[in-house]
C-alpha cells in the first residue's frame, strides 16, 4: 500500500512539474504556401534580442517563447516579405503565411487579433495620411495596445518614411507607458541624433580566410554599399546566427548595388578559421585578429557584438546597429533603387 501511495505520489508530483513547465510559455503554429523551408525570428525592440531560426516542415511549423511581458517579433520571410506576430504569456497563436502577394492571417491572443484587423482594413489605403488617421483611431479606441509601436514602425518609418512632425503626434497620444516603449524611446532618441558623415575606411586593410590581406577600399565592389557583419566565434550561437542573417539582406536587396561581408574579430585565428570550416555562404569572411583593440573597431566606436555596419561606396561609414529590423528599414531607406523600365 505505501508503495502504491508513493507512486501515485510521485505521478502527481510530475505531472505539476509538467504543468508549471508550460505556464508562461507562448506557442505559435503556423502554415507556409510557398514551400519556405526556414523563417528567421527577431525581435523589435530588446524584449526580445538576437536571432532565431524556424524550421518548416511540409508546410507547417511550430514555435516556443517564454516572453517576460507582449513582445513583439517579426518573422523575416528568404524573399524579403516580414509579417508580425505578438507573443502574449499562455496564448497560442496561428499564422498562414501565403505565396507570393497573398495576405497574411494571424491570430490567438488580444494582440494578434487586434493587429489583423486593422491590417486587413489598411489594404486600401492610398497615402501616408489615411494611414496615421487609421494609427490615430487605433490609439483612440485602445491607447495602452503594444501593438502601436509596431504601426509607427511599420507603416510611419519604414513604409513611409514619415517625419518626426508626423509620427510625434502619435506618440502623444499613447499611453505615459506605451509611450516609453523601448521602440518608442529608441525612435525617439534617433529624432535628436546627426549621424556622422566624415568617418572613412578607405585605409584600412583586413584579411580573408585564406590569409591574404585586403584592402578595405577594395573589400565587396567599388561601386556597391557593404554591409558588414562584425562577430566573432566566442559568441557562440547569438554570433553565427547573426552572420547567417546576411544571407536574408544579400537576397532581398541583391538588385540595389550591395554586397555584403563578415568580419570576425577572434583574437584566436584558428579558433575563427574552425568556425566557419565547410561554410557554403556567397560572401567573403574576413577577421581582425587584434579583437577590439583593432583600429577598425575603435573608429567606428563599437561597443558591443554581434552589430552591423553599413558602407557606402567609398567606404563612408553610413549607419551602425545592432537591431535587425532597424538595419532593414534603413536599407531600404539608402541603398540605390532601380527605376522601372518604362
Amino acid at each position: 500500500m505505501k508503495t502504491r501511495f508513493s507512486a501515485l505520489f510521485a505521478l502527481i508530483v510530475l505531472l505539476l512539474s509538467a504543468s508549471c513547465g508550460k505556464k508562461g510559455i507562448y506557442v505559435m503554429q503556423g502554415t507556409v504556401q510557398d514551400g519556405t523551408d526556414s523563417i528567421l525570428v527577431v525581435g523589435i525592440d530588446s524584449r526580445f534580442e538576437g536571432v532565431d531560426t524556424i524550421f518548416c516542415s511540409n508546410g507547417q511549423f511550430t514555435w516556443q517563447f517564454r516572453p517576460d511581458t507582449v513582445t513583439t517579433l517579426i518573422l523575416l520571410l528568404p524573399d524579403g516579405r516580414m509579417h508580425p506576430v505578438f507573443a502574449e504569456k499562455d496564448v497560442e497563436s496561428f499564422i498562414t503565411i501565403p505565396a507570393d502577394t497573398g495576405l497574411f492571417s494571424v491570430s490567438g491572443g488580444y494582440c494578434n487579433d487586434s493587429y489583423q484587423s486593422f491590417y486587413l482594413a489598411s489594404q486600401r489605403d492610398t497615402s501616408m495620411e489615411q494611414t496615421a488617421a487609421r494609427i490615430d483611431s487605433f490609439i483612440t479606441r485602445d491607447p495602452f495596445s503594444e501593438v502601436t509601436p509596431f504601426l509607427i514602425y511599420d507603416q510611419m518609418v519604414r513604409k513611409y518614411h514619415a517625419s518626426e512632425k508626423v509620427i510625434e503626434p502619435l506618440i502623444r497620444r499613447m499611453s505615459g507607458n506605451m509611450q516609453d516603449a523601448p521602440y518608442l524611446v529608441s525612435l525617439k532618441n534617433d529624432f535628436d541624433k546627426e549621424a556622422s558623415t566624415n568617418l572613412y575606411f578607405d585605409s584600412y586593410s583586413i584579411k580573408d580566410s585564406s590569409g591574404i590581406k585586403r584592402q578595405f577600399i577594395d573589400v565587396g565592389g567599388s561601386s556597391n554599399n557593404v554591409l558588414v557583419c562584425v562577430w566573432a566565434s566566442w559568441m557562440g550561437q547569438a554570433g553565427l546566427d547573426a552572420r547567417d542573417t546576411l544571407r536574408y539582406f544579400l537576397d532581398k536587396y541583391q538588385s540595389r548595388n550591395f554586397n555584403v561581408i563578415d568580419l570576425s574579430i577572434d583574437v584566436n585565428t584558428d579558433r575563427w578559421k574552425k568556425s566557419i570550416i565547410g561554410d557554403t555562404v556567397r560572401w567573403v569572411s574576413y577577421n581582425d585578429p587584434a579583437g577590439w583593440e583593432s583600429r577598425f573597431i575603435k573608429t567606428a566606436n563599437l561597443q558591443t557584438a554581434p552589430a552591423f555596419i553599413l558602407f557606402s561606396t567609398g567606404k563612408r561609414l553610413v549607419y551602425k546597429t545592432t537591431s535587425i529590423p532597424d538595419l532593414d528599414l534603413e536599407l531600404d531607406r539608402t541603398l540605390y533603387k532601380p527605376q522601372p523600365k518604362k
